[in-house]
C-alpha cells in the first residue's frame, strides 16, 4: 500500500472515532471492517514510534471499543490503547495539550479502570487508594465535551468511592459517589453503551445512602434508577439489575407501605432468580433477594406460601453460598452486577443465618421442633466459619437468642445480651437485641435485669437519629420503638426504683424533639463550652450509624472505644453529669412544685401514673387500664370523630350515636386513669375556690386521648377532671423545666393569622368572624389574611409577635406527624410543617392559640415522639399553646376563642392565666352542650 492508503487509513479510523463520539454508533467501532483497518495501517507503520499521529488513531480505536464492550470484554481494547498510549512519551513532561489528548486519557482510563477492579477483588486499603487515585485522574484529564469517555471515568471514580464508604464508613464518601454517578448519568446521555451499568451503580449507592439515612427521596430515586437500568441493559447480568430493583422495591414498600411496591419487588426478584440457575455466580445472592422479599410480604400477610417459597429459596441459597461465586450481605446482597467477588467466610454464615431465621419464624408458628433444631445448628456453624471478633457475631447471637427464647430454652438470655453488648454490632441491632434481652428476663420474673437490658437498648436512641436526618426519616427510623420507654419504666417500676422509671421515660420519649428537632439539644448546649469535643461526638455519631456488618471489627472498636471515653470525659465536666442519660430524680423533682405532674405510663407489663408532687415522686397503680384497652378505646374514639365529620348535616341518629360513643370513652379514661389519679392525689371533688393544677404526660397511644376531658360529664356529679383541675398537657419534664425558665416578654405583640380559604381546602367562614373578634378584643394586633397568609410572611412575623392565633385549617398526617402542617395560603407548595416550626428560634414568645383541627394530636408511627404543631411552637418558643385534638365547629370554635381570650384578661391578655381560661371556656361549652362532647373536649392547654 501507498503512503496515501496510510492516510486514507488514518482519516478512516479518525472517522470512525469521530462518529462514534460525537453520535455514540457503537457499529462504527464494533465493525469488523474497522479492525481491518487497525490491522493494514499497523503493517503499514512497522515502528511505532515514528507516526505518533497514526498510533493515537489506533489508540482511539481501541479505547472507543473499551467503553463500548464494558470492563470484562473490553480488557483486551482497553489494555492495547494503554500501551499505544506509551509510545506518546510519559516521560516527557506533559504539557496541556498532551494532557488533552486521546491518548494520554486511553492511558488514564486503561489505568482507572484496572485498579478498581483490583480493588473490588481485594481488601487491601492500598489497592483502594491507587484506584481512588487514578480514578480521580482520569475524570479531571477527560474533557466535558468528551462525554460519553467522561461519563465511564465518572463511573468508575463513583464506584470507587462507594467501596471506600463501604469499607471505612465515611459518610461523605457515599455522598460523593452519589454525586459522581449522577454527573455520570447525565454525560452518558441516553446512547451510552455502559448506560445501563452506570445506572445501577447510581441506583446502589443510593440504596446504601437511604440504608444509613432513611431518606425518602434517595429511595424514590434509587427505585427510578434502577428500573432505568433494567431498561437499558440487555441480557446480560440483567439478572443483578433486577435485583437491585428488587432491593429498592422493598425498600420503598416497608417506607411508605405501599403494597404495590411489594408484589412488584417480589415479581422481579422472581424473574432474576430464574436468570440464575443453580451454578451460576449469582444464584445465591439472587434466592436471598427474593427470600429477603418474600418475608416482608408472609410478615404482611402470613400466608404460609411465601414462608414456604422464602426458606426454599434459602436453601437453595446457602446451598451456593458453599462454593458459587458472588457478595452476599445481612440484606442479601449489595446490589449484584456491578460489584462481584469471591464468596468469603462471611458471606456463607449470612446464608445460613438467614436460613435459620426463616426456620425460626416456621418454628413459631407451628412448634415443630425439628425446624428449631436446625436452626439453632446453622447458627452454630455460621459461628464457627466466622473468626473471632467478626462483626457478625453478634448477628448470629441475635438470631441464636431469638430461637432459644422461642423455645424457652436455656442460653436465650446469655446470646441476647452478648449481642446487645456486642461493640461491633450496628445500633439497630444492639437495640433489637437489648430489647428481646428485656423481655425474656421481664417474662421470667427477673425485672432487674430487665431494667438493666431495656436501658441498654434506650442508649442506642441517639445513634438511630443522626441530625443530618430528615424529621420524617427520622420519625420513621424510630417507628420500631415505640413503647420501648414505656416497657422499660414498667421493669423498673417492677423493680420497685420508680426514680429511675421517670428517668428513663423522660430519656426514651421526645427523641427527635431533644436530639434531631429542636433548638438548643444537648450537643449544642456542650458546644458552647467544648465545641471540639461536641463535633467529635457527633462525628462518632455518623460513623457508628453509618457502618455496618462489613466494617472492619477493629474499626468498630476503635470508634465505640472513643465514644465511650469522650462520654466519660463529658460527664466529668460541671452540669454535664447527666449527658445523654436519665436525668436525675433531684433535677426533675422541682417540677411539682406548682402542681402535680402526672406520667401515665402505658406498657405492655403493667400501666401506673408517676405523680411528681411537691411532697415527692408517688406511684398510683391503675390496674384497669391495659395496653390492650387502650389500644381499642384509641380506635373506637377516632372512628366515632371520623364518623361525626362524615355524618355531618346528615344522619342525625348517627351523630348523636357517635357522640354517645364519645361520652363513653370520656367516661372510660375518668374510671381508668383520671378518676384514681386524682383521688390518689387528694384533688377529690370540685373546689369552693381556685381549681389546683395538674399537668398530663401520656404515652404511648394514650397520647391521643383527651385526658384533660376524662369524666362523667352527663350526671353533673363533680367526677370530671374539668370540674376538679385546671388541666394541661406537656410532652416531658424537660420541656416543662425549659419553658418554666424562660422570661416573660417585656412588652407584647399580638399577631393573628387567618386564612379562611386555603387552596384545595374547604372554606371556613367562621375564620374571618373569629380574626375579627380578636381584632376588636386586641387593639393594635397585627393581621395577616387571605393572599398574605404565605409561610415566609407568617415564619417572619413570628419572630417579631409573641402572641399569634392562627385561626384556619391544619392538618395532622398519623403516618408522618413531623409534616403536619398549618395551611397558610401557599401551604401546597410551601408547606409550615411541625419539623419547620420546632426548628424556629422563638425565644421571648408567649402564648400560640392555634384555633385550628388536629393541632396538639401526635401521629401512629412515633406516638411517643410528641410530634404535633402545638409542640413544636413550645419546642421553638412559646410559653403556652392552645391547641384541638380533633376536626373542631367552626362557629363554636370562635366562641371558644372568644371566652379563652376575655379570661386571660383582654385588651392585656396575661398568658399564665392561660390554663384557667381555656378550662372556663370548655366547661362553658360543656354546660351548654352536654351531649355532644366532640364540640368543646378537643380544646387543650400546654404549658407552664
Amino acid at each position: 500500500m501507498t503512503v496515501a492508503g496510510r492516510d486514507d487509513l488514518v482519516r478512516a479510523l479518525g472517522a470512525r472515532v469521530l462518529l462514534y463520539r460525537s453520535s455514540l454508533d457503537q457499529e462504527a467501532v464494533l465493525a469488523p471492517q474497522a479492525l481491518v483497518e487497525v490491522r493494514e495501517l499497523m503493517r503499514i507503520v512497522a515502528d511505532p514510534s515514528t507516526d505518533a499521529e497514526a498510533v493515537q488513531v489506533i489508540a482511539d480505536l481501541h479505547l472507543c471499543r473499551s467503553v463500548v464492550l464494558g470492563a470484562d470484554r473490553g480488557r483486551e481494547d482497553a489494555a492495547i490503547a494503554e500501551a499505544l498510549a506509551r509510545y506518546a512519551g510519559p516521560e516527557r513532561p506533559p504539557d496541556a495539550a498532551a494532557e488533552a489528548s486521546d491518548q494520554r486519557l486511553a492511558f488514564l482510563y486503561g489505568q482507572a479502570g484496572d485498579r478498581v477492579a483490583a480493588a473490588e477483588r481485594s481488601r487491601d486499603p492500598g489497592l483502594l487508594e491507587q484506584a481512588l487515585h487514578a480514578a480521580r485522574a482520569a475524570v479531571d484529564a477527560t474533557p466535558v465535551n468528551v462525554g460519553p469517555l467522561r461519563a465511564s471515568a465518572l463511573a468508575l471514580w463513583g464506584l470507587a468511592l462507594r467501596l471506600r464508604y463501604e469499607r471505612e464508613g465515611e459518610p461523605r464518601d457515599l455522598d460523593a459517589a452519589v454525586a459522581a454517578l449522577r454527573e455520570a448519568e447525565t454525560a452518558a446521555g441516553s446512547r451510552h453503551p455502559d448506560r445501563a451499568g452506570i445506572l445501577s451503580r447510581l441506583a446502589v449507592s443510593l440504596r446504601e445512602r437511604h440504608e444509613r439515612t432513611g431518606g425518602l427521596e434517595d429511595l424514590l430515586e434509587g427505585v427510578r434508577t434502577a428500573r432505568a437500568a433494567v431498561e437499558a441493559g440487555g441480557a446480560a447480568d440483567r439478572g443483578g439489575r433486577l435485583h437491585n430493583l428488587g432491593l429498592a422495591l422493598r425498600l420503598c414498600h416497608e417506607r411508605t407501605g405501599d403494597p404495590a411496591d411489594l408484589e412488584e419487588a417480589v415479581a422481579v426478584h422472581r424473574e432474576a432468580v430464574a436468570l440464575a440457575p443453580p451454578g451460576h455466580r449469582d444464584h445465591s445472592l439472587l434466592q436471598q433477594g427474593l427470600a429477603n422479599a418474600l418475608q416482608v410480604r408472609f410478615e404482611r400477610t402470613s400466608a404460609a406460601e411465601d414462608l414456604q417459597e422464602r426458606i426454599d429459596a434459602l436453601e437453595a441459597a446457602a446451598e451456593a453460598a458453599g462454593g458459587a461465586a458472588g457478595t452476599a450481605t445481612d440484606d442479601g446482597g449489595d446490589g449484584g452486577a456491578d460489584g462481584q467477588g469471591a464468596v468469603d467466610a462471611g458471606t456463607r454464615a449470612g446464608a445460613l443465618v438467614n436460613l435459620a431465621s426463616a426456620l425460626t419464624r416456621r418454628y413459631e408458628t407451628t412448634a415443630d421442633d425439628g425446624d428449631a433444631d436446625r436452626a439453632e445448628d446453622l447458627l452454630r456453624a455460621a459461628s464457627d466459619a466466622l473468626p473471632d471478633g467478626h462483626a457478625r457475631h453478634a448477628t448470629i447471637q441475635y438470631q441464636l437468642g431469638l430461637v432459644r427464647a422461642a423455645r424457652d430454652r436455656p442460653g436465650a438470655t446469655a446470646s441476647l445480651r452478648a449481642a446487645a453488648h456486642h461493640p461491633a454490632a450496628a445500633p439497630r441491632l444492639r437495640l433489637r437485641a437489648a430489647r428481646a434481652w428485656g423481655h425474656v428476663a421481664m417474662t421470667a420474673g427477673r425485672p432487674e435485669e430487665a431494667v438493666t437490658a431495656h436501658a441498654l437498648a434506650i442508649a442506642q436512641l441517639p445513634a438511630l437519629v443522626p441530625r443530618h436526618l430528615h424529621p420524617a426519616d427520622a420519625e420513621q427510623a424510630l417507628a420500631e420503638t415505640g413503647l420501648l420507654a414505656g416497657d422499660a419504666a414498667a421493669c423498673a417500676l417492677s423493680a420497685g426504683d420508680p426514680a429511675r422509671a421517670l428517668g428513663l421515660l423522660e430519656l426514651g420519649r421526645g427523641v427527635l424533639l431533644g436530639q434531631g428537632m429542636k433548638h438548643g439539644d444537648e450537643l449544642a448546649e456542650l458546644r458552647v463550652g467544648a465545641p471540639q469535643t461536641a463535633d467529635r461526638l457527633a462525628w462518632l455519631r455518623t460513623r457508628l450509624d453509618a457502618a455496618d456488618e462489613d466494617t472492619s471489627s477493629d474499626e468498630r472498636h476503635d470508634l465505640a472505644a472513643e465514644w465511650d471515653r469522650l462520654l466519660a470525659e463529658v460527664r466529668a465536666r460541671q452540669g454535664f453529669e447527666d449527658f445523654m442519660l436519665p436525668p436525675h430524680l433531684d433535677r426533675l423533682m422541682p417540677q411539682g412544685a406548682e402542681g402535680p405532674v402526672v406520667v401515665v405510663n402505658v406498657s405492655r407489663y403493667r400501666c401506673d401514673a408517676l405523680a411528681v408532687t411537691p411532697e415527692g415522686l408517688r406511684v398510683i397503680p391503675l390496674p384497669l387500664l391495659t395496653l390492650r384497652e387502650v389500644v381499642h378505646r384509641t380506635a373506637g374514639l377516632l372512628a366515632a370523630l371520623d364518623g361525626l365529620q362524615d355524618s355531618a348535616g346528615t344522619d342525625l341518629m348517627a351523630r348523636l350515636s357517635a357522640e354517645d360513643e364519645v361520652d363513653g370513652h370520656l367516661r372510660w379514661l375518668w374510671d381508668a386513669v383520671t378518676g384514681p389519679v386524682l383521688d390518689a392525689l387528694g384533688i377529690t371533688g370540685p373546689p369552693e375556690t381556685r381549681p389546683p393544677r395538674v399537668w398530663w404526660i401520656p404515652t404511648g397511644p394514650l397520647s391521643l386521648l383527651p385526658l384533660h376531658a376524662a369524666g362523667h360529664h352527663r350526671e353533673a356529679a363533680g367526677r370530671t377532671v374539668l370540674d376538679r383541675t385546671a388541666s394541661s398537657s406537656t410532652p416531658s419534664l424537660r420541656v416543662l423545666a425549659r419553658s418554666r425558665r424562660r422570661p416573660a416578654p417585656s412588652t407584647s405583640s399580638f399577631l393573628v393569622v387567618a386564612v379562611p380559604e386555603a387552596p384545595a381546602a374547604r372554606r371556613l367562614p367562621g375564620a374571618r368572624e373569629e380574626a375579627a373578634v380578636l381584632a376588636r378584643m386586641l387593639p393594635g394586633a397585627d393581621l395577616l389574611t387571605g393572599d398574605g397568609a404565605t409561610r415566609d410572611a407568617v415564619v417572619a412575623a413570628l419572630r417579631d409577635h409573641a402572641w399569634l392565633h392562627f385561626c384556619g385549617h391544619a392538618t395532622a398526617d398519623p403516618g408522618t406527624a413531623s409534616g403536619s402542617r398549618l395551611l397558610v395560603h401557599d401551604h401546597l407548595d410551601h408547606p409550615l410543617t411541625v419539623a419547620e416550626i420546632s426548628r424556629l428560634d422563638l425565644s421571648g414568645a408567649e402564648l400560640a392559640y392555634l384555633s385550628a383541627c388536629h393541632t396538639a394530636r401526635t401521629g401512629f408511627t412515633a406516638m411517643d415522639e410528641v410530634l404535633h404543631l402545638a409542640g413544636g411552637l413550645q419546642i421553638a418558643g412559646f410559653r403556652h399553646v392552645v391547641g384541638t385534638l380533633w376536626s373542631i365547629d367552626d362557629t363554636v370554635s370562635v366562641r371558644i376563642a372568644e371566652r379563652v381570650y376575655a379570661g386571660l384578661g383582654a385588651p392585656r391578655p396575661v398568658a399564665d392565666r392561660a390554663a384557667y381560661a381555656v378550662r372556663e371556656a370548655v366547661r362553658d361549652m360543656r354546660d351548654r352542650y352536654p351531649l355532644t362532647p366532640s364540640l368543646w373536649a378537643a380544646h387543650v392547654h400546654a404549658g407552664p
